[in-house]
């Protein structure tokens, strides 16, 4: 089928790292054999021209949305309403995507799939009060046809907003053909957490607990990939709790480098305060490394004890407590079979036979409409 993607999360050259499963998902949808072209529409507060461009092989429309001026809330329309022209689907993906396209939408009337990753949908106290207000937005998840979430408590959440019957799991791709590695040698044991450096992340409470291992005289070195505001109290928090010698603040690096420093890893820890998928937990288990870390979204609908430990406390002796057991569970195990646990679940094939099943049935049950494959 030609589908048309519609986000306001789309990466771009420079920021090549920016919300990864969006373009997962379209190469999903590309091996499954569905023609899809994607609309990225840039909110902010400026005017620029719509540009045309094909990123990592998906056709793609930048679109700018200035929200101080009506006349591009029309102009973004009519960009979605020729897009819409060409294809079969339209398929949103992330909330905002939802109320961009429902003028558009509601002349065509095409099949419409809604993916949804953002985890202000299930808890909008964790955006900001604004959002907080103006949550009853939630119910324009009714006008999709299927509304997919990426875990089971997203799901759940929606389901009080789409069309009955509506809602569906489908995760995100997470996609490593590489062989699982041994775990390098030890000591020290080695921690990794892979995440922007910002509060709802928790990168600090990180440090907390690795000093906490340290008082407990374990062997402990942890890399903390990624990059954000909090970069340069990070390192002062190091320095004062006695461990910059234990840490290392990468910043930004490339996809290629975050896959090795997971296999560089014995296990995955970052206390973040509130998740959906947890893509950095699904890429580090892929790579055969366990996770330790504090139940803060739906993740467990794929962590389990084969490879992860999982605390519901935030509280650093609990955090330290759950690394030290992911050292002696994990300490003899395959990396092979801790991968195993995710890997053909998260395929790219698997995750298009997903996304297919639900394009063939909503242009079954939409409108009566013909749509060819």
């Amino acid at each position: 089928m030609r589908s048309l993607v519609v986000t306001a999360w789309f990466p771009d050259a420079e920021t090549p790292s920016r919300t990864p499963f969006i373009v997962e998902h379209c190469w999903a949808l590309q091996e499954a054999g569905h023609d899809v072209a994607a609309v990225h529409v840039n909110i902010g507060r400026r005017s620029c021209t719509t540009e045309q461009e094909v990123y990592q092989g998906i056709p793609v429309t930048r679109v700018w949305l200035d929200v101080t001026d009506p006349r591009s809330y029309a102009h973004v329309t009519r960009v979605l309403s020729a897009g819409l022209r060409g294809a079969d689907v339209l398929h949103t993906m992330a909330f905002s995507a939802v109320l961009l396209s429902a003028p558009a939408w509601a002349a065509r009337r095409l099949p419409w799939v809604h993916t949804e990753h953002w985890n202000g949908v299930v808890n909008p106290a964790s955006v900001n009060p604004l959002w907080q207000r103006l949550a009853w937005l939630r119910h324009a998840l009714r006008l999709p046809h299927a509304v997919t979430g990426v875990t089971a408590e997203l799901c759940t959440e929606m389901a009080r907003f789409s069309r009955p019957g509506a809602t569906h799991v489908v995760p995100c791709v997470v996609e490593n053909p590489n062989p699982a590695v041994e775990f390098p040698a030890s000591p020290p044991l080695r921690l990794v957490g892979v995440g922007a450096l910002i509060d709802r992340k928790r990168p600090v409470l990180a440090l907390e607990t690795v000093a906490e291992l340290v008082c407990r005289d374990v062997d402990v070195h942890y890399t903390l990939v990624g990059k954000g505001p909090l970069m340069e109290s990070l390192r002062k928090t190091a320095r004062e709790l006695g461990i910059e010698n234990r840490v290392e603040l990468t910043g930004a690096v490339p996809p290629a480098e975050i896959a090795q420093r997971l296999s560089d890893a014995h296990i995955f820890f970052l206390p973040s305060a509130q998740e959906n998928f947890f893509t950095a937990v699904a890429e580090a288990i892929a790579a055969g490394r366990p996770a330790a870390v504090p139940l803060s979204g739906g993740f467990d609908d794929y962590c389990t004890p084969e490879n992860s430990v999982l605390t519901h406390s935030w509280d650093v002796p609990v955090l330290a407590d759950a690394i030290e057991t992911a050292r002696d569970r994990f300490r003899e195990a395959d990396p092979a079979a801790i991968a195993a646990t995710v890997r053909a679940r998260f395929s790219r094939a698997e995750i298009g036979a997903q996304f297919s099943r639900l394009y063939r049935a909503v242009a079954r049950n939409a409108s009566g409409r013909h749509v060819s494959r």
